[in-house]
């Protein structure tokens, strides 16, 4: 009887029944389905990297609004469930994934737009299931966010992943001791 209960309370913890979690739970299957399918010019090094600083800054970014801020709630406030995890984790760090193997440099308006417009849909109806709950934000607050993600940020992240930014510095260099 008391294992039971324990059972009960730990499924009880990982939020799975939140409203609106179904759509999180499709959307994240799917983003992270693409975004391995659809491999195209980015390395496996290039996947790594980007995944980590993505989701490292989708939990930042939830850690501020959600926390700090208390601008928005998602799903049972009180507890970080699965479908937390996916939209804080693996959603970010596949739309970026996505971003990135599509991105050209001739296009980056496009393809800047087009995602901008794809992740204000996808956070437009996680807060029309009642997933996200504003407390002071708005969706449309999120469009210059993710633009700058997507026209300046990505971009830039990937130069600098490849080793492609240059690093300016300002020296004279010293002959070697002893010639």
């Amino acid at each position: 009887m008391m294992q039971m209960e324990y059972w009960s309370q730990v499924v009880q913890r990982l939020d799975l029944p939140a409203k609106g979690a179904w759509l999180v739970y499709g959307l994240g299957t799917l983003l992270v389905l693409l975004a391995l399918l659809l491999r195209r010019k980015l390395t496996w090094r290039e996947y790594y990297v980007t995944f980590g600083i993505m989701a490292t800054a989708g939990w930042l970014g939830n850690i501020v609004l959600f926390f700090q801020l208390d601008l928005l709630d998602s799903g049972d406030p009180s507890i970080g469930g699965i479908a937390d995890i996916i939209v804080f984790t693996l959603a970010p760090s596949s739309i970026a994934l996505l971003y990135l193997n599509f991105y050209k440099p001739n296009i980056k308006w496009i393809i800047s737009l087009i995602f901008t417009g794809m992740a204000f849909v996808m956070e437009y109806c996680l807060t029309a299931l009642g997933f996200f709950t504003q407390k002071g934000w708005h969706v449309w607050y999120s469009i210059p966010l993710y633009f700058v993600l997507f026209f300046f940020f990505l971009p830039w992240h990937l130069r600098y992943v490849r080793g492609k930014t240059e690093v300016h510095v300002n020296y004279v260099a010293k002959p070697p001791r002893g010639k």
